[in-house]
């Protein structure tokens, strides 16, 4: 598989921290990152909702695959749930949700357990590996997740 993934980085501003760790951490081990994401060092102080939606709209479509940073922050966002929902129409993105340090079953946001094709612990091989196609479903701590049926699935 390449190395080069585009992907749009689906997070609370309260982690903006988390996407900067987690860019670093595939960079390091080789993975080339090429990010469409929002974050404070590329804000685009829109207050209107349906100019957010488009500007993210736009982002989503242009990146080949979708992360979800799963964190206490994200259950319930308005905006995470959007962009999972959103980029479900597109049957060619990958959505990929990542357990952030610390944090449990509880945080995962509905839309992410509904429609994702991998969730992994915060591991750059599992990261990659889910970039890349493997559909790996894995606990917080990395141990197998129990299978689940999920809307996306191909038969």
């Amino acid at each position: 598989m390449s190395n080069q993934h585009n992907i749009f980085i689906s997070h609370r501003h309260e982690d903006d921290a988390l996407v900067g760790d987690l860019k670093k951490m595939l960079s390091g081990s080789g993975a080339e990152i090429r990010d469409s994401s929002i974050t404070s060092e590329t804000p685009n102080n829109a207050k209107s909702p349906d100019y957010i939606r488009q500007i993210l709209a736009d982002q989503i479509r242009w990146a080949g695959k979708i992360i979800v940073i799963i964190s206490p922050d994200t259950k319930n966002h308005e905006w995470v749930d959007w962009e999972i929902e959103y980029a479900r129409k597109f049957p060619d993105k990958r959505i990929v949700g990542v357990w952030a340090p610390g944090t449990t079953h509880d945080d995962m946001p509905e839309p992410l357990e509904d429609y994702a094709n991998a969730i992994v612990n915060w591991d750059a091989q599992a990261i990659i590996d889910a970039l890349d196609g493997k559909d790996n479903w894995t606990e917080p701590s990395g141990a197998p997740a129990p299978v689940q049926s999920i809307p996306r699935a191909a038969c």
